[in-house]
């Protein structure tokens, strides 16, 4: 870890190891649901074929229905023609009747008589009557079977654009949480570094607000130690004075965006030397020892 990691970092860090796992979750789930989606939407297109099916089917004997009925106009009355005159059985019921009724004429003298013209046109006429009722009872079920199948159509499709809509509402969830989660993170995350800066000068400038924590920043070069070298800022603005006239700025590290407020080593350096160290090429302040005079003054003023 670099040296702002070992004491602004740990919040940041800790910040994006949680939105990392957010984000793995946030993915993890999103895969799953589009797994799920797709795995729904196989199952009801498989479940659909048979309804399309029977619709089929049942269309075309609603259009044969239609075409003996006279819905259809000319052409469909022609083909309903056809249809019955082709039906099984109805050519030889034909002939055998009007063959029949010839023979009759013939036998008892009538042949060619109106009388045997009536029976041909009666016969004929009851034949395709017979003919034609049947045909029509035999479509009458189409009717029923292409309600049904349109019914059995649109609860599938209705059953398939709820699931969707569940997984999308479900995924909008997910993705609207892992957002808030995240922005909460990073939240916390710039709230703790602004907490620990402004807490290490908050008895020297006598704000009423607690120092950092009592264990030790940097493994015991001392509890208020922090980097406050001006090679490793920028930005840098003066905000204030302590008691003891040392400045006080505003400014972020160097690839760090986030907002801080410290003394500067150097200025330090030259009023207590022995407030600075040197930790790894950088000057760092012990804010303890560079903050114990303005304290002390801030102290006697309140008491004057």
């Amino acid at each position: 870890m670099s040296f702002f990691g070992d004491l602004f970092g740990g919040a940041d860090q800790a910040a994006k190891d949680q939105i990392s796992g957010i984000t793995a979750g946030l993915n993890q789930a999103t895969q799953s649901i589009g797994q799920g989606s797709n795995a729904l939407t196989s199952n009801y297109t498989a479940g659909l074929q048979p309804f399309l099916q029977n619709f089929a089917t049942a269309g075309q004997g609603a259009t044969q229905l239609g075409n003996v009925l006279g819905l259809n106009g000319p052409a469909g009355s022609q083909a309903a023609l056809q249809t019955l005159q082709a039906t099984p059985g109805f050519q030889f019921q034909l002939g055998q009747g009007n063959n029949a009724i010839n023979a009759a004429a013939a036998a008892n003298g009538t042949l060619g008589s109106g009388n045997q013209m009536l029976a041909l046109a009666n016969y004929d006429q009851g034949l395709a009557s017979t003919t034609y009722n049947n045909y029509v009872n035999q479509l009458q079920p189409y009717l029923g079977m292409s309600s049904s199948a349109a019914s059995g159509i649109g609860g599938m499709y209705g059953g398939l654009g709820n699931s969707l809509n569940a997984d999308d509402i479900n995924l909008a969830n997910l993705q609207y949480g892992a957002q808030t989660s995240i922005g909460n993170a990073n939240a916390n995350a710039a709230l703790s570094d602004q907490s620990l800066g402004l807490g290490l000068l908050g008895g020297a400038l006598n704000l009423g607000m607690s120092s950092i924590p009592s264990n030790s920043l940097f493994g015991g070069l001392g509890k208020m130690l922090t980097f406050s070298d001006e090679r490793l800022k920028e930005d840098i603005e003066p905000v204030g004075e302590l008691y003891d006239g040392q400045k006080v700025y505003s400014y972020n590290y160097r690839g760090d965006p986030t907002p801080r407020i410290g003394l500067m080593a150097q200025e330090v350096e030259q009023r207590y030397p022995d407030a600075v160290r040197e930790v790894g090429g950088f000057k760092a302040v012990d804010y303890g020892k560079a903050t114990d005079m303005a304290s002390e003054l801030a102290r006697f003023l309140e008491a004057a």
